[in-house]
């Protein structure tokens, strides 16, 4: 069965590609993360105000630029569109820890090794500039998130916070 997984990791690395988040990415991104809200929410997100769907999206234009200057902010793509992303920065003065803010993967590619793509980029990102934790906050009803951050080695902390020591 490892011989599966090796596939599947080394299909990924052809199919898709990893790249830093630049800023003419917003509206891409932004579609992105509407359709995973409508994903998550459900019917729910229809009943929404124009503001309340705005505080669910993570790809605020107000906060879009310091996304992009953290360095630690990722997207991948097939064929040049963008499929899913990773918003991650180091809070100060806590230096040495990564806050992952948003991971966020189109739909129709959940499940196919994206996810494990953005956080080895990532990961490897964070190895480069002395960050020695990664911390993400889960949301309990969100089976697929947990899923992906134990596969990935992170410790679950009463489900809610995961924490990777690298």
């Amino acid at each position: 069965m490892w011989y599966a997984s090796l596939y599947l990791m080394y299909y990924n690395l052809l199919m898709f590609k990893i790249r830093s988040l630049a800023l003419e990415d917003y509206e891409r991104i932004r579609q992105v993360d509407k359709l995973t809200q409508i994903q998550y929410l459900g019917e729910e997100w229809d009943k929404l105000s124009e503001d309340e769907k705005e505080t669910h999206l993570k790809s605020r234009k107000s906060e879009f630029s310091l996304n992009v200057e953290t360095g630690y902010c990722f997207v991948a793509t097939e064929n040049s569109e963008i499929i899913g992303f990773i918003l991650a920065h180091e809070t100060l003065p806590f230096h040495g820890t990564l806050y992952i803010r948003h991971i966020v993967i189109k739909p129709d590619y959940q499940g196919k090794g994206i996810g494990p793509l953005l956080y080895k980029q990532l990961i490897r990102r964070a190895k480069m500039g002395n960050i020695k934790k990664v911390v993400s906050m889960i949301n309990l009803d969100n089976p697929k998130s947990i899923n992906l951050h134990q596969k990935l080695g992170f410790n679950l902390k009463d489900r809610k916070e995961a924490v990777l020591i690298i």
